[in-house]
């Protein structure tokens, strides 16, 4: 009988610990994992590079820091203050954020999508009203273009 369900990074590599530390290959820990949790298991060669790092010592079930930036969109206080600009005037760009907060166009656009959870409202979005006006405003605009 199999069971299913979602398993958490942590979770696997403890299962994957045990395992190895009772003497099992890791084809024998892919297949026991396999049997109980089904296509939510780790892949094969994930199993493999966990039981290796505890072949090797390294019994820890986190990730070892990384080298390089660290990253901003983490922080509490850049996303208040993405947040900030943005609520001071909702047609602010990425490209005026990005100079403010000295952020890169990714980190922006993550802030903004990922973190604060806000998207660009289109003009779909328009009364059929407002979508007459609007065209309607554009009709003049281009007579009065023509004009001059």
């Amino acid at each position: 009988m199999s069971l299913t369900c979602k398993m958490e990074k942590i979770e696997a590599r403890s299962v994957i610990k045990f395992l190895h530390l009772k003497g099992y290959s890791a084809r024998q820990i892919h297949d026991e994992m396999k049997a109980v949790y089904g296509d939510d298991c780790p892949s094969y060669d994930t199993v493999v590079r966990w039981k290796r790092n505890f072949q090797t010592g390294h019994m820890s079930l986190t990730d070892e820091p990384r080298t390089g930036r660290p990253s901003l969109t983490d922080s509490a206080a850049t996303v208040k203050k993405v947040e900030d600009l943005i609520l001071e005037d909702r047609r602010v760009t990425i490209h005026v954020i990005m100079h403010e907060t000295g952020l890169s166009y990714g980190s922006v656009w993550e802030i903004i999508h990922d973190e604060l959870d806000i998207s660009k409202v289109s003009a779909r979005l328009l009364t059929s009203v407002q979508r007459q006006t609007r065209h309607d405003l554009s009709r003049q605009m281009l007579t009065l273009l023509e004009q001059d």
